[in-house]
């Protein structure tokens, strides 16, 4: 604990002397867990690869860092981050390329307007950031396009959005990187839409049409659509997701990519540290990497209200840390899965 901060350890309580703040670490109920079991002798086999380089490592020689994993963010103006203040730092890319840390290298390639339909009025196909994503030579590829498909004059073709979509498929499972790919449900469309494009259509055909093409073909699904459903103060304009949508977004995308579908055993617990000006920045372990960090600006026995923090999440290698938290008013903190 940082000089200065003195610890209530009665419950998950604490009290932060110098900076007026007290906020209070809370959890949402454990969801079903299960322990996956460990394949292999890890630790010799961890022993005997260190024994291999020290004797072929020159004294005083250091392995070089990791060359990270490179990731395309392929979609529409969701992915391109539309509507928000700071697109490249606020859309669902910017904030997976911070949650994930230095072992990622993600790349927004989305492309506001754009449909996965070759015969679309604007195709994902003839834009320059298409050819950018493929020379860009992924190792994972997350495809997160439909939205404008369900356009009037788009879903004209929508009997052909299953083959173009294999045709997209394709092309990325053939580059010679081989990247996994990550087929995305569209985001809800709530109301009666915007910008043409139609809540039902998107719905009742073309997310479904997502999910059997993930077993179709066997690629691994993130279904946004039924994620972020029933939460319509995360798209003020009925379509494009805010910087709180995109917090769950990212954090939903990171989930799948890690493969940490299940809860982890233990509940991650957050820790407030001191930061210059007398704000304060909160760390919790990378188990907690698929967990939101949400607010409130008071804590009642029922019927708190939530809201998802909109700034992004930092992986520092070691911990989690969301930064400048402002100092001033009464704020409780707690994490969530979605």
């Amino acid at each position: 604990m940082a000089t200065g901060l003195k610890a209530c350890f009665a419950r998950k309580y604490f009290y932060l002397d110098d900076m007026s703040w007290f906020f209070r670490i809370y959890f949402q109920p454990a969801e079903a867990t299960r322990t996956r079991p460990c394949h292999g002798s890890g630790p010799a086999w961890i022993a005997v690869c260190l024994l291999i380089l020290s004797a072929t490592l020159a004294p005083g020689a250091t392995l070089p860092d990791p060359v990270p994993l490179k990731v395309a963010c392929v979609g529409d103006s969701i992915t391109q981050g539309s509507g928000l203040s700071d697109p490249v730092n606020l859309s669902y890319p910017g904030k997976l390329s911070k949650l994930m840390g230095t072992q990622y290298q993600v790349r927004n390639f989305g492309v506001s307007g754009t449909t996965l339909l070759k015969k679309g009025d604007m195709p994902y196909w003839k834009q320059s950031a298409f050819a950018s994503s493929t020379n860009f030579h992924p190792d994972i590829v997350i495809i997160k396009l439909g939205s404008n498909d369900s356009k009037p004059q788009n879903w004209r073709y929508g009997t052909n959005y299953v083959q173009d979509y294999l045709d997209l498929i394709a092309v990325y499972t053939n580059l010679p990187s081989h990247p996994r790919l990550f087929l995305c449900t569209p985001c809800p469309v709530y109301k009666t839409g915007a910008f043409s494009i139609n809540p039902g259509i998107v719905s009742t055909n073309i997310a479904p049409a997502v999910r059997g093409l993930c077993e179709l073909t066997g690629h691994s699904l993130i279904d946004v659509h039924e994620a972020m459903s029933g939460h319509p103060e995360w798209f003020p304009d009925t379509v494009h997701p805010n910087a709180a949508g995109t917090s769950v977004l990212a954090a939903l995308v990171c989930r799948h990519l890690m493969g940490l579908t299940d809860s982890p055993a233990e509940l991650p617990q957050i820790q407030g540290i001191a930061a210059p000006s007398n704000r304060l920045n909160l760390a919790w372990p990378l188990s907690g990497i698929t967990f939101v960090l949400e607010s409130a600006p008071a804590f009642k026995s029922t019927n708190t209200v939530w809201s998802v923090v909109d700034r992004p999440i930092v992986n520092r290698g070691d911990a989690l840390v969301a930064t400048n938290l402002a100092p001033g008013a009464l704020r409780f903190y707690q994490l969530r899965r979605y």
